[in-house]
């Protein structure tokens, strides 16, 4: 093989080393990116347990103020009338006595449907009865509700999953005494939610109609995320002022809140807080453009997710109730009418789906075992390296630098010895020449 041969096979050999080490780097920058970008991976697993303890039930009425009940508040008559409809009303708040709406907390709770009146019948698992002492009044989101094991301290305990075990309710919306209001429907909303978790009833309640029986189908759910620099973020110690078990929902709602407070000044009365409550015409000229418009009035807030979180979902399925031969003897007993029936009474069954816990963990979906295999993986592949070429390559490094060094020293003492010896020669050949001198 000539020499022109010899120079072709070493610029193919350099093509192609270079073509290899430009795809090991590419490899090796690629999975450190993957690295630093932190991806997650999320476990689903499932615990059956012998017993699970009952959630918090909140049922609010869609209707929040009985007609009724409004004839000794014209003011308020005329501010639902003006929000609810097309037709402005021009209020003269000059002609009425604002003292009646200073407590607009009260106000809401006296007018608002009551539970002794709504609650037909009340079984849980079965067996035992329950009524409205079992219930506690709050004020949420949706306004008036009434929630249902709100006791911290307490521990309703279901051993069996299915309809057998459970809440049984029978509920009249009382129709015929709504009157205007910001939600148009009519029956209840419900929302399942963990002891000492506000309520968001309005955002993520289900709702449940008059003429229906509703089965809710409740599954218990633990998440655990995972912290900075991980995309979740979440926060393990961070505390709510109106809340005992933190949620970042609770928290994007508190904030809202206190972001309106501080705006208008007052309290709105569904609102979480201490503040002074607003009256009547500071929740309409201040509280509700507010809302309309948090938005641009309050742009961020600083909610991360909890590390450890648990909820309830819920799973709903109807059927009419009750059946038109239950009706016919139904409206006989209560001396009313079928009509009248399907208007106004509904049945609610909520129980657990399964006797378990469904739990979701975070993890890391890319560590640093998984960077080392990849870029072992690359050099292997696209070098012919491993580990121990590496540090092959270290040893031999370290074994010529330490080679060469002891060669530098060696010839530095050989030189150290000669030039001693080699200087006494012309010394003595001098000293012979300035003798040959002298003799002359």
């Amino acid at each position: 093989m000539n020499d022109r041969d010899h120079n072709a096979m070493r610029i193919c050999w350099l093509i192609l080393l270079v073509c290899l080490a430009v795809w090991l780097a590419y490899g090796i920058v690629n999975g450190l990116t993957k690295y630093f970008s932190y991806p997650i991976s999320t476990a689903v697993m499932f615990n059956y347990v012998n017993n699970l303890e009952f959630p918090a039930v909140t049922i609010c009425n869609y209707n929040q103020f009985r007609k009724s009940q409004l004839q000794n508040y014209t003011l308020l008559r005329e501010v639902l009338t003006s929000l609810s409809t097309s037709d402005s009303v021009d209020i003269d708040w000059d002609l009425h006595d604002m003292d009646d709406y200073l407590n607009m907390t009260e106000v809401a709770i006296k007018l608002a449907h009551q539970l002794d009146d709504m609650l037909i019948e009340c079984t849980w698992n079965q067996e035992e009865t329950c009524g409205a002492h079992n219930f506690t009044t709050v004020i949420t989101d949706f306004g008036v509700c009434y929630t249902f094991n709100s006791i911290s301290n307490s521990e309703l305990m279901v051993t069996e999953a299915g309809s057998s075990q459970g809440l049984r309710l029978r509920l009249s919306a009382e129709q015929y005494d709504y009157f205007w209001g910001y939600y148009t429907g009519a029956g209840f909303k419900i929302f399942v939610h963990p002891k000492g978790q506000f309520p968001l009833v309005g955002q993520f309640g289900i709702s449940a109609s008059p003429g229906f029986k509703t089965s809710v189908r409740i599954s218990y759910i633990t998440s655990t995320n995972l912290p900075y620099p991980f995309s979740s973020n979440c926060v393990g110690d961070k505390k709510l002022e109106h809340s005992i078990n933190y949620s970042a929902e609770a928290c994007f709602y508190e904030c809202q809140a206190d972001c309106i407070t501080k705006y208008c000044g007052c309290r709105y009365y569904q609102f979480p807080g201490t503040e002074e409550l607003c009256n009547l015409r500071e929740i309409l000229e201040c509280v509700f453009p507010a809302i309309n418009n948090i938005t641009d009035l309050c742009p961020s807030y600083e909610c991360p997710l909890p590390c450890k979180e648990e909820a309830y979902e819920m799973k709903i399925s109807f059927t009419l109730w009750p059946s038109d031969f239950e009706a016919t003897h139904l409206a006989n007993y209560l001396n009313t009418t079928t009509d009248f029936l399907r208007s106004n009474f509904l049945e609610l069954n909520l129980f657990f789906d399964v006797l378990g816990i469904e739990e979701l963990s975070q993890t890391p979906s890319y560590d640093y075992f998984a960077l080392q295999s990849d870029i072992g993986a690359y050099m292997g592949l696209f070098g012919g390296a491993s580990i121990v070429t590496i540090f092959e390559f270290i040893d031999c490094i370290l074994a010529t630098v330490s080679r060469r060094r002891r060669k530098g020293i060696v010839q530095e003492n050989v030189g150290d010895v000669i030039k001693p010896h080699g200087k006494h020669q012309v010394s003595s050949n001098r000293t012979d020449e300035n003798i040959a001198m002298d003799n002359k």
